[in-house]
């Protein structure tokens, strides 16, 4: 039987939970035996309460964790990292626990040290100010990762996928995909395993040239180019590129170039520390003003307003 701790933080998120349980529930049914157990620990003797209100009573951390130790944290994770729990997690990755965590977990398993060789799969929307926050750490745009001795989600649906990438590796591919027919789900390797997160994926189906251009601008957020160097390093005329984005992303390369800064803008305010005239730097923008000054074109408000903590 396998074993498997469920780390539970206050305001961790009950579909996650559910996205574990349910699958390995029903393994254990389809195995005819109990295949896996679990059990829900924390460092709160009190029970847990998730971001929708539910609360989980919960074991204390000991020193006999499970085969398996998966992580949910809140959405202000920072709130979840003490010196204990850091300290336990170290430990049960030096026992040889496969170790997982769910969207913002990734941030504590960075600062347990956990990331350094094995990366941590992170939603689109987060993994800049991630990797900005644990520069050493890795973190990729995947919606989940399975690399034992590590595991881990982008969150939300992707839960699903890396409990069945778990079921697969423990029990066997034929178990798992029984688990998500059950579940009316079509799991990653029907629609390409381990699928990335970020958009305008498709791009190089589309046209390889703007499929270039659109890697060139996004590798160089911080320090922009002139549209007529990226349309060269794309081998085409500044003109044609100007057409390809307007008929594929409806915006010429400049406004696109900018909504790409404006959004790693975004992603930083709400998930680093940094100061705004910081982040500013960072997106390409010399001046705070004018970076202010687009942000609220962009999106409607002053980059202050944008801060979720």
């Amino acid at each position: 039987m396998h074993q498997i701790d469920i780390v539970l933080a206050d305001g961790f998120p009950m579909l996650s939970l559910t996205l574990i349980t349910e699958p390995l529930r029903l393994a254990n049914r389809e195995s005819l035996e109990q295949a896996y157990s679990w059990r829900f620990l924390s460092e709160s003797k009190e029970p847990v309460v998730s971001s929708s209100g539910y609360q989980v009573p919960t074991a204390p951390l000991d020193d006999t964790p499970g085969e398996i130790v998966l992580l949910l944290a809140s959405y202000r994770p920072e709130k979840s990292v003490t010196p204990t729990l850091v300290n336990w997690l170290r430990a049960c990755a030096r026992r040889g626990s496969v170790m997982g965590c769910v969207d913002t977990g990734a941030l504590i398993f960075a600062k347990a040290g956990l990331l350094a060789k094995q990366p941590a799969a992170a939603h689109f929307e987060a993994i800049a100010g991630f990797a900005q926050s644990f520069p050493r750490e890795m973190f990729v745009d995947r919606l989940f990762d399975f690399s034992p001795p590590r595991c881990s989600s982008a969150g939300g649906v992707a839960t699903f996928d890396m409990t069945l990438a778990i079921i697969r590796h423990f029990g066997s591919t034929r178990l798992a995909r029984r688990v998500a027919q059950i579940l009316t789900y079509t799991p990653s390797e029907h629609r390409g395993e381990q699928e990335r997160l970020l958009p305008d994926l498709s791009l190089g189906l589309v046209n390889r040239h703007l499929a270039t251009a659109v890697e060139i601008m996004n590798a160089t957020l911080q320090t922009p180019l002139p549209i007529a160097d990226i349309a060269e390093r794309c081998g085409i005329p500044q003109w044609h590129l100007a057409r390809l984005c307007k008929r594929h992303l409806h915006k010429n390369p400049s406004a696109y170039y900018l909504s790409l800064r404006l959004a790693r803008a975004r992603n930083l305010l709400r998930n680093s520390h940094h100061r705004v005239g910081e982040i500013a730097m960072l997106c390409g923008f010399e001046n705070p003003e004018t970076f202010t000054r687009a942000y609220k074109r962009e999106h409607g408000r002053q980059p202050s307003q944008d801060r979720t903590g």
